[in-house]
């Protein structure tokens, strides 16, 4: 009984730090969204710093995850081909991305994302 009860408190906490993915119903599910033949690089003022990915776009949403300035991430399309892209009313252009290393998808600030597109194979 004590030994659960220490596991309780131990491992309680950790599972508050794994990120939840709540899509937004712009992004519809994730089967109709798929990769994009671009990968962008992922700009900042410093190579190696953070950008987060979030849950959806906007900074209010939780974070997914994040990537480093440098890095590329693959611009996601929805099947018929336009871009996952949306404002969060104030000005700022959030597009869907994936990290393909890893797999994880998320949200990124449009001034993050770099404007020259590398082809993917």
């Amino acid at each position: 009984m004590k030994l659960t009860k220490i596991l309780v408190a131990i491992i309680a906490p950790l599972v508050t730090l794994v990120p939840q993915f709540t899509p937004i119903a712009s992004a519809q599910s994730d089967s109709e969204i798929v990769r994009g033949r671009c990968n962008v690089d992922i700009v900042g003022l410093e190579k190696g710093s953070r950008v987060n990915m979030r849950s959806g776009p906007g900074v209010e949403f939780d974070i997914v995850g994040y990537v480093l300035v440098g890095q590329r991430v693959n611009g996601l399309r929805y099947e018929i081909g336009a871009a996952v892209r949306e404002s969060d009313g104030e000005a700022v252009y959030w597009d869907y991305v994936e990290y393909i290393p890893s797999q994880t998808r998320g949200w990124i600030a449009k001034p993050f994302l770099g404007d020259k597109c590398w082809e993917s194979r």
